[in-house]
């Protein structure tokens, strides 16, 4: 299938790059041995990384205990309006197709509510994890202390990704 010539994609719209791998590698062990270093010689280092991931998390935690509260009121409000739709069933004020209609209306908000509650407890719960993350990565890093070429092992036991941006040296962009 070919883009129109008015759509923002293909080679009218962004060339073609490459990266040596000598380069690559060159650029990712750098970047190890400088965090390496930072946690050899900085022995606030354990803090520092765990400062900056929850730095990063701070403002979604802050957002999920607000929802989290909002989401139990809810919750338990429309257990309340269960109950007195059952009530009001059980007494002869409501009729069948009302009560049915509201409980299935109540029921179907009250189940999604309960799985966004769900997820917000599973990311604190997740969250929680950091502290013992940071001491693995940090664990890791010194075991490669000293090492001069990146290895595979190093490699899946150091990075997570690579972000590679735009080249600021000599030559061609």
């Amino acid at each position: 299938m070919q883009n129109a010539p008015d759509t923002p994609y293909g080679k009218g719209y962004c060339s073609s790059h490459n990266i040596k791998g000598t380069i690559l590698e060159g650029a990712i062990l750098q970047d190890i041995q400088r965090q390496i270093d930072f946690v050899m010689n900085d022995s606030e280092a354990g803090a520092k990384y765990l400062a900056r991931k929850r730095g990063n998390i701070a403002v979604r935690t802050a957002e999920d205990s607000k929802r989290k509260r909002e989401i139990e009121k809810r919750i338990d409000d429309l257990s309340k309006l269960i109950r007195k739709v059952y009530e009001g069933r059980v007494l002869g004020n409501l009729p069948d197709k009302t009560c049915a209609e509201l409980l299935a209306d109540y029921q179907q908000e009250k189940d999604t509510l309960q799985a966004e509650l769900d997820e917000l407890l599973k990311r604190s719960e997740t969250m929680a994890q950091n502290e013992a993350d940071v001491d693995e990565y940090i664990h890791r890093l010194k075991s490669y202390a000293g090492d001069d070429t990146l290895t595979r092992q190093m490699a899946m036991d150091l990075l997570e990704y690579a972000t590679v941006d735009r080249y600021e040296g000599e030559g061609k962009d």
